[in-house]
């Protein structure tokens, strides 16, 4: 039995809500506990305007305002709301959930803090799985027998950081772009930890980078899954990452932002093109 923690920072996420369902349901995994960040204090604000700016407010409205219903009509591949759907996710929150499954959820203003720490050091997960909520700093990463799971929506070592995605369509010479996803380990850098496993991500006529990241999401929780099940029967090692092998990215200026989505469009068109 391969016993879980899970970090979440809100208990409205549907990330977060479906990687605990999928991980209840599955034979030989265990969660013990969940650990939600508070979304209102003045030290998380404070942190979130720094490193996201002007586009804090449409993460906001994304997620308190529109929640659910901003993505459901983009395209008819999968997103998170469909999946959700699908598996017929139970109530409206990470309370509802932990209640349904009877598992123990505490509410923390940072997932750093004593309280956090001393309640994951109480129900010693072997693995801690990271599904947001700001950094992870060394007295948490070294509660869990294995370590801290994440999903990075980029291409490790090369692409760690902020906006991986358009920073990656920036720096290709390639008509394909190294655009993909890395399951790994969490360390005291960002995104240097040791790999698990990656799947490249194809890209599709008519995307945007909104959307790209909306069709990653399911991805993403089926990979932490099935990272969960390869080390619970024991067929998976963690290859570490040398630090100097990649560059860290921070987040895009409007104006760059501007300039990778006429190249996602070229490329994208160039790429049909190409096929037809």
């Amino acid at each position: 039995m391969l016993k879980v923690a899970v970090l979440a920072p809100t208990s409205s996420s549907l990330y977060s809500r479906l990687a605990v369902h999928l991980i209840a349901q599955e034979k030989g995994l265990q969660i013990l506990g969940i650990v939600v960040r508070t979304p209102w204090n003045m030290v998380r604000i404070r942190d979130e305007l720094k490193r996201d700016g002007s586009r804090l407010i449409k993460k906001v409205i994304n997620k308190w305002i529109l929640r659910e219903q901003d993505f459901t009509s983009i395209r008819k591949e999968d997103t998170l709301y469909t999946l959700a759907r699908r598996l017929k996710l139970i109530g409206q929150t990470l309370n509802d959930l932990s209640n349904h499954l009877n598992i123990p959820l505490i509410m923390v203003k940072d997932h750093n803090d004593f309280g956090c720490i001393s309640f994951l050091q109480k129900i010693e997960p072997d693995v801690i799985v990271f599904t947001g909520g700001g950094l992870v700093r060394e007295d948490l990463l070294k509660v869990p027998r294995l370590g801290v799971l994440n999903c990075h929506s980029g291409w490790l070592p090369d692409f760690r950081g902020m906006d991986v995605i358009e920073w990656a369509l920036l720096d290709a010479k390639e008509v394909i772009p190294k655009i993909g996803l890395s399951l790994h380990f969490m360390d005291k850098g960002v995104d240097t930890g040791p790999i698990l496993f990656q799947k490249k991500f194809e890209l599709r006529l008519g995307d945007s980078f909104d959307i790209i990241r909306q069709r990653m999401q399911p991805i993403m929780v089926n990979m932490i899954l099935d990272g969960l099940c390869r080390l619970r029967d024991d067929t998976i090692q963690a290859e570490p990452q040398k630090k100097d092998a990649g560059k860290q990215y921070f987040v895009m200026h409007p104006r760059l932002s501007e300039y990778a989505n006429k190249i996602l469009k070229y490329r994208l068109e160039l790429t049909n093109a190409i096929d037809h």
